[in-house]
């Protein structure tokens, strides 16, 4: 039971981080289409946090994933 809970605050983690990252490209895309490029540049300095996050919540998400035992069904 312990580890479908772990697996499952991995996967909001994961879920989070990604959402966060498409709404940012999102709004650096509207900025962008809308000829504000200082804004859409300025969204996305700190772009590589964000690949981090997703990166390691990815990482945590799929490792648990990897320890989860097969479903029976």
């Amino acid at each position: 039971m312990k580890h479908r809970n772990e697996t499952e605050t991995f996967r909001r983690a994961f879920g989070l981080a990604l959402e966060s990252l498409i709404v940012r490209l999102n709004e650096a895309q509207g900025y962008l289409g809308g000829g504000n490029d200082m804004a859409a540049i300025g969204t996305l300095s700190d772009i590589e946090e964000l690949f981090a996050d997703l990166s390691a919540a990815l990482r945590l998400f799929v490792r648990s994933k990897r320890k989860q035992p097969p479903s029976s069904g």
